[in-house]
């Protein structure tokens, strides 16, 4: 009697770990879209700022294809889309998308 009830209660452990990534990648993907939102308020403000317009809009696309090869292909192309690879692109995105937009506060007095 006491086999057959710890089965299910591992099993309800499996779920609740399961649950709590969801909930985790859940989190982070909304952090992902806040940040791009901000750093889309932040570069439309320092390029208003700028007489470089072009040169600012050359580094965002040169920033924005690090993230992707620093973030995305990397990752994805060592552990082929895990849930343990979209939390370390994710997280590795929010890192990258927090410095750029501090950088271009501290650059552009914003």
């Amino acid at each position: 009697m006491k086999r057959l009830l710890f089965i299910p209660i591992l099993a309800l452990c499996g779920l609740a770990i399961a649950g709590n990534a969801d909930s985790d990648l859940q989190k982070l993907d909304k952090e992902i879209k806040n940040l791009k939102t901000e750093l889309n308020t932040v570069y439309k403000e320092a390029s208003s700022q700028t007489e470089a317009k072009q040169e600012l809009a050359a580094s965002q696309e040169s920033w924005l294809k690090f993230k992707e090869l620093q973030c995305g292909d990397f990752v994805v192309a060592d552990a082929q889309g895990s849930s343990a690879t979209i939390s370390y692109d994710l997280t590795c995105q929010s890192i990258l998308y927090k410095q750029r937009i501090d950088f271009l506060k501290e650059m552009f007095n914003l």
